[in-house]
């Protein structure tokens, strides 16, 4: 007798206003891996070309912009190489500042990209008047999602907590119609560590409203190793003549933009 082996997918779906929703969603992170390949080529080109390029063509004593450049590099960079077909993005204003969220409208996910640190300090940050994008957002597209293991509440630590028609109606504010609640869209955030303009880090977070963890994965295989840059390395470490000097003169003075991009970093 033959023994054989039945694989069973079990699909957790129910109907909600109509729409059937797959409730494996609210636990575990669906990947786009094309959209997510580009998603990083334009975070990377950001933080490593696109700001040396902008060092290299514009001299100043000071050089305060470039902490809101990279952003601006960012976005640039999703509106030419990921906005096609089925993804879009939200435009929406924040107090002086433009931002803007990457909608993927075959999965029904939408995306932000942000550092490490300013994800950790958003529900950290005592005194709000108003609330954070992100608060809004998550409220909104991850409320019914649960971390499995969970932090202290915001209350706890003294920190305002906003009600939930208030973050609805900032969601509004900033979604301008184009995410329907209806449809069940989950957000996702891309958080990224960025030294000396090369990416230590990025990792793609689910989380829910409170900012706890309800799954992750990390981001780094789409990040393509800088070949030019180990060459360099290689050279100065490889040159033990008279020339060594010299070559390293010229590197120091190639990678002069180093330091810059370094403090900019440490300032984000």
């Amino acid at each position: 007798m033959t023994k054989i082996s039945i694989c069973v997918k079990v699909i957790n779906i129910i109907e909600r206003g109509g729409v059937f929703v797959d409730m494996n969603r609210n636990t575990t992170i669906v990947t786009n891996d094309n959209l997510l390949r580009k998603i990083v080529y334009c975070i990377e080109k950001a933080i490593g070309d696109d700001l040396q390029q902008y060092l290299r063509e514009n001299r100043q004593e000071t050089n305060n912009a470039m902490i809101l450049l990279r952003g601006d590099f960012i976005n640039s960079n999703l509106r030419t190489h990921v906005v096609k077909d089925d993804v879009e993005l939200v435009s929406f204003k924040r107090y002086g500042w433009s931002g803007r969220i990457v909608i993927d409208r075959k999965n029904h996910i939408t995306y932000s990209i942000i550092t490490e640190g300013t994800l950790c300090g958003i529900p950290r940050k005592k005194n709000r008047q108003n609330p954070h994008y992100l608060q809004s957002v998550l409220c909104v597209e991850n409320g019914n999602c649960v971390a499995k293991q969970k932090q202290m509440s915001l209350e706890d630590f003294g920190i305002t907590v906003f009600n939930t028609d208030e973050l609805k109606q900032d969601f509004e504010n900033i979604s301008h119609g184009m995410i329907s609640v209806e449809e069940d869209y989950r957000h996702y955030i891309i958080a990224y560590k960025a030294e000396s303009g090369v990416i230590k880090d990025i990792k793609l977070r689910f989380l829910d409203k409170d900012f706890d963890i309800v799954d992750e994965v990390s981001l780094m295989q789409y990040i393509k190793p800088d070949f030019a840059r180990l060459t360099d390395i290689v050279e100065v470490e490889e040159t033990t003549t008279s020339e060594e000097k010299n070559k390293k003169g010229l590197v120091a003075i190639k990678n002069g933009i180093k330091p810059k991009l370094r403090e900019i970093e440490k300032k984000a």
